[in-house]
């Protein structure tokens, strides 16, 4: 059902634009542009971790996949070969004795490894004193996602907010529901529907949940950017929850349960 959120492979569809889009786009353009032209070696960029990078046989998202390349691919070199197909830029690379195309969107110039510091003499001069500084009070800390029953090490959807606290723990055939820290525990998925595009994203899920006494409904939409405040990453997925009549919202994230 909706595990089509951790199988989308990145590329770049883009259809409508105002003016002031189109005007954004052409300087990200010539800086992404100036940047090709003083790099040689990319990484990947803006791709989730459980998700890939298509690399296509020609520019344009309806080409033929040559390979997949993962969310932290690196050492990927342009051949300085660029190309526009609608309102995508495409560049084309080799990758482990693979030669394709790529969405620029995706990549970026592969940042060298920070120098280590040379070690120095101590400083055996006197020192004045420093006034103790407050400490910063504590982020209070949100709970791991811990493991079920033959759970542990699958991938599962996280959705939620940290204001108020809640969290919902996607599961293929239940919902795992914890409201400001009360946990009502594995509750059986009783509807379910999605619809997707044509390049099989799910563009929006929903999800109800009920097990006489703890009634959960979710509507999950794909979004450019959402900030998924558990874990403070910007994510694609964002939720609207009815937890026991109690209207939320928050974002959604693939975690791998631990």
């Amino acid at each position: 059902m909706f595990w089509g959120f951790f199988v989308i492979n990145k590329d770049i569809y883009m259809t409508r634009f105002s003016k002031f889009t189109r005007i954004g786009l052409t300087i990200a353009a010539t800086l992404f542009s100036v940047q090709i032209a003083q790099a040689a070696v990319f990484q990947i960029n803006g791709v989730e971790s459980w998700d890939t990078l298509n690399m296509r046989s020609q520019p344009g998202s309806k080409s033929a996949v040559v390979t997949k390349i993962p969310a932290n691919g690196k050492y990927i070199r342009a051949t300085g070969q660029r190309q526009s197909v609608g309102n995508t830029v495409w560049t084309k690379v080799t990758w482990q004795g693979k030669t394709g195309w790529v969405s620029e969107r995706f990549i970026r110039p592969m940042q060298a490894a920070p120098a280590q510091a040379r070690p120095t003499a101590p400083n055996t001069a006197a020192r004045a004193p420093q006034r103790p500084q407050p400490a910063a009070a504590p982020r209070a800390a949100v709970p791991r996602t811990k493991a079920v029953s033959g759970s542990k090490g699958k991938w599962v959807l996280e959705c939620g907010d940290r204001s108020p606290f809640w969290r919902t723990i996607v599961h293929p055939k239940a919902l795992d529901v914890n409201l400001r820290g009360q946990a009502a525990g594995m509750i059986p998925i009783t509807y379910e529907k999605q619809r997707r595009n044509r390049w099989n994203t799910a563009m929006k899920t929903e999800l109800k949940s009920s097990n006489g006494r703890f009634t959960t409904n979710l509507t999950i939409k794909y979004t450019k950017q959402c900030l998924h405040t558990l874990s403070n990453q910007k994510v694609h997925y964002r939720v609207d929850a009815l937890i026991n009549g109690e209207q939320l919202n928050g974002c959604c994230k693939a975690v791998r349960i631990q």
